[in-house]
């Protein structure tokens, strides 16, 4: 775990070394991110009877220099590293935290991921949690924390492992980001599982991300 750890601002391939039934294997891949937390940027917004908070951050390590093309069935093994401790703030309701990629012409359909998130204070675990997520237009692992869970969390690196479940085409992916949604959801219920997701990606999320990325090209 630790040597998985290391601080560094390139992406490590380790791709399957056989075929069977003229298949090609599932590939695994680890995947090793930086960030800025000053560079994070910040919103708010209330749709019926729900506030949402969320925060974005763009992360270095995969470009249009350096991009990753995955498939169906396989597997990441990311390792994000922040410049600084970060809090996410404690919810009313509930947490959300993602991991999200994507890049030109991302294939259409819903795509699934399924695997774990582990939060660290240097090298003392904090936080984990099991991901998962569907979502269309981006590769999104995500993790949601319930009371008593929901409260402040500091850390400044992460460790995501997950499996691609569902993805119609081949993506190759040129930019990633980390997001957290602060939930409250007042006097409306529980979000269904599909309003969670379209809010954990929507406002405020990757396409502001993109925006900052093409005025800076």
């Amino acid at each position: 775990m630790i040597a998985t750890r290391l601080k560094s601002a390139s992406v490590a391939a380790i791709a399957a070394c056989a075929a069977w039934g003229g298949l090609a294997q599932a590939a695994t891949y680890d995947v090793t991110l930086s960030g800025v937390v000053a560079n994070g940027g910040y919103s708010s917004q209330d749709i019926g009877n729900t506030h949402y908070d969320q925060w974005v951050l763009s992360l270095d390590g995969i470009d249009g220099d350096n991009p990753l093309t995955v498939e169906q069935g396989d597997t990441l093994n990311v390792t994000v590293t922040l410049d600084e401790l970060f809090t996410i703030p404690g919810s009313m309701d509930l947490t959300t935290f993602v991991l999200f990629f994507g890049g030109p012409n991302f294939p259409g359909g819903d795509q699934a991921s399924l695997g774990t998130f582990t939060f660290y204070n240097g090298l003392a675990e904090v936080a984990t949690g099991g991901g998962g997520t569907g979502t269309s237009g981006q590769i999104a692992h995500s993790a949601a924390f319930f009371p008593p869970n929901n409260g402040p969390l500091t850390f400044d690196s992460i460790y995501a492992s997950f499996t691609i479940d569902q993805l119609s085409a081949p993506a190759t992916l040129d930019y990633s980001g980390i997001s957290y949604t602060l939930f409250d959801i007042g006097a409306g219920g529980v979000p269904e599982p599909g309003t969670w997701a379209l809010m954990i990606l929507g406002f405020g999320g990757a396409g502001a991300m993109l925006r900052r990325r093409q005025a800076l090209a």
